[in-house]
C-alpha cells in the first residue's frame, strides 16, 4: 500500500494543500500504520475470507460487541445496515468486519476518492460529492446498483450521515452531520430491512477544534483517528432487523429518516434510560467550512419541513 492511498488527499488538490495535507497526515501517524497494512494487503487480504476482521486484529483492535441476540443470523431478506459515524477509519472498517460475520456478501456505500484502495474498491459503492451534474448521475447509477445488489441477497452498509461526528467545541458531544435521504429511498425501493449499529465514543479535541477551521486539516486527521484505535477495543451495540413496518409503526409523528437515527442511537449507552434527542436542524448548528452557505441550509430546513420531517436536516 502506497501512502497515496492511505491519505485523504487527492490528485485534483493544489500542490501545497497536497503537500500540507501529507505532511499532517504523515507527522500524525501514518508511516506508523502503513507498515501493518501493507503486510495485511500483501499477507492476509487476498486470500482470508475475514479479511477486515483479520486488519482488526493485526492491529489489536477489538470489537467489544454488546448485543441482545444473536444478531449474526439475519433473516434471509434484503438487509441495510445502518450506523453512526464518530471516527472516519475505524467504524468503517469495523462495519464491514460486522457485515462478514453474517456469512453474506456484502458492500459499502462509500467516499468516491476511497476507491483509490484496492480492497475498498472491490466492496465499495461509491458517492460523489462534487454536486456536478455528472456526479449525480453516478450517485443515481450506484443507487440502482445497490437496489440491485440487495434483491440479490448482499447486505448494504450506509453511513447516512456521509460525514464524522463533529463537536461544536473541541470537549463538546459530538454530533452527528445531517443524515441523509439516500437511505430512505433505498430502503423503501428494495423494501429492506434494517440492522441499526452503534458505535460508541468521538474523535480527538483536536479534531474538533481544526474542524471549525479547515475542512483540509480536518481529513488530514483522519488517519490519525484511525491510529488512536489501535491496540484499543472499539466498544458497538448491534441492534435487531427491523422491518420497514416496524419502523413504521414505532416513529409516530416522526419522519421515516428521524426514526431510523432514533433507533441507531437508541443503542448507545447514554440513550438506553431515556428518550433520543433528534439532532439540530442544519440553521441551528454551527456552520462548518463544508457547510452550504447559511441561506442555503435555511432553505433546507424548510424543504425538510415539507417532506413530513419534524426534525433534523434533509
Amino acid at each position: 500500500m502506497s501512502k497515496r492511498e492511505l491519505s485523504y488527499v487527492t490528485a485534483g488538490d493544489p500542490a501545497w494543500k497536497r503537500w500540507l495535507m501529507g505532511a499532517v497526515e504523515d507527522l500524525s501517524g501514518r508511516r506508523k500504520i502503513l507498515p501493518a497494512y501493507t503486510h495485511w494487503r500483501q499477507t492476509i487480504a487476498p486470500h482470508s475470507p475475514t479479511m477486515w476482521n483479520d486488519l482488526l486484529a493485526l492491529v489489536g483492535t477489538r470489537l467489544s460487541i454488546t448485543a441482545d441476540r444473536d444478531w449474526t443470523q439475519a433473516p434471509p431478506v434484503p438487509l441495510v445496515m445502518i450506523a453512526n459515524h464518530p471516527f472516519g477509519i475505524a467504524d468503517g472498517v469495523a462495519m464491514l468486519a460486522l457485515a462478514e460475520r453474517l456469512g453474506r456478501p456484502y458492500r459499502i456505500l462509500l467516499h468516491s476518492d476511497l476507491t483509490r484502495i484496492p480492497e475498498l474498491a472491490k466492496v465499495g459503492l461509491p458517492i460523489d460529492f462534487s454536486g456536478t451534474r455528472a456526479a449525480l448521475q453516478r450517485n443515481l447509477q450506484t443507487r440502482n446498483e445497490a437496489r440491485a445488489l440487495l434483491a440479490r441477497g448482499t447486505t448494504i452498509i450506509i453511513f447516512p450521515a456521509g460525514g464524522v461526528a463533529t463537536a461544536e467545541y473541541p470537549f463538546a458531544r459530538a454530533e452527528e452531520l445531517v443524515w441523509k435521504q439516500f437511505v430512505v429511498r433505498l430502503i423503501h425501493q428494495a423494501n429492506a430491512s434494517v440492522l441499526p449499529v452503534y458505535f460508541e465514543g468521538q474523535n480527538s479535541p483536536l479534531f474538533h477544534l481544526v474542524s471549525r477551521f479547515s475542512t483540509s486539516m480536518r481529513l488530514s486527521l483522519i488517519v490519525s483517528e484511525a491510529r488512536r484505535k489501535i491496540g484499543r477495543a472499539i466498544p458497538v451495540t448491534v441492534g435487531r432487523p427491523l422491518s420497514i413496518a416496524e419502523i413504521d409503526a414505532a416513529r409516530g409523528s416522526r419522519s421515516f429518516l428521524d426514526e431510523l437515527y432514533v433507533q441507531v442511537h437508541r443503542l448507545g449507552p447514554a440513550a438506553r434510560a431515556g428518550e433520543v434527542p433528534l439532532p439540530r436542524p442544519a440553521s441551528e448548528r454551527p456552520q462548518f467550512p463544508w457547510d452550504a452557505p447559511l441561506d442555503d441550509r435555511h432553505r433546507a430546513d424548510e424543504d425538510a419541513s415539507g417532506s413530513g420531517r419534524t426534525a433534523g436536516a434533509a
